[in-house]
């Protein structure tokens, strides 16, 4: 499951995510998951909830954004074939919950930020777009992180380092074994992306993203 927060600030966006994978069915799970993924130089892509409805159509999103930067042109393609694919699952998986979202974020033709939110509530076809934002699975997690963000985030700070702090210190704070006390989070601006990997005591390293 998965705790996902962000923000989007006049020019960059920053997303981060805790580290677990729940395998279903099972009671194993692994903490080295990144549920914030770069498409290219201009796009990232997250995700929350049914990781089998986002895993092969992903495959073909990456493809995809790596010979476009339009941000347009990705959003309606992904909403094409992860509407697919969650048809496929629930065919599949009739009695099986399904309940999944993804984000996309990066910069416009007008080099302005975009962050746009998909739910498997519509079957991805209404993107939502979004400013400061939070999501957990399991939902009965959202008060509790709700609350966390509005009382100890100051949403108008600029300083990244602000966020990544914050941002983590929620995560951690929700006592769920479904949620990973590791983090990790991508940071997109002009100047190009970084990869941040936050640890369970919350020191962070910062690694700029080379893109071949």
């Amino acid at each position: 499951m998965t705790a996902l927060i962000g923000k989007k600030f006049e020019d960059s966006v920053l997303i981060m995510a805790d580290k677990r994978i729940t395998y279903r069915g099972t009671d194993k799970f692994s903490d080295d998951a990144k549920k914030i993924i770069v498409l290219n130089h201009n796009v990232i892509f997250a995700f929350a909830g049914v990781k089998n409805v986002i895993d092969l159509p992903l495959e073909e999103l990456k493809a995809f954004a790596s010979k476009t930067n339009s941000l347009d042109e990705i959003e309606a393609h992904a909403k094409k074939i992860f509407f697919a694919s969650l048809k496929l699952f629930k065919e599949l998986n009739p009695n099986q919950d399904c309940a999944t979202v993804y984000i996309l974020a990066g910069f416009t033709e007008d080099g302005i930020p975009r962050v746009t939110y998909f739910s498997s509530d519509d079957d991805f076809q209404k993107g939502n777009l979004l400013e400061f934002f939070y999501k957990a699975f399991p939902n009965s997690e959202m008060k509790f992180l709700r609350k966390f963000l509005i009382n100890e985030v100051d949403v108008n700070k600029k300083n990244i380092n602000y966020y990544i702090r914050n941002f983590s210190l929620a995560i951690r704070q929700i006592n769920n074994e479904k949620v990973s006390k590791n983090a990790y989070s991508i940071f997109l601006s002009k100047n190009g992306l970084l990869e941040i990997q936050i640890n369970e005591q919350g020191k962070f390293t910062i690694i700029p993203v080379n893109l071949k």
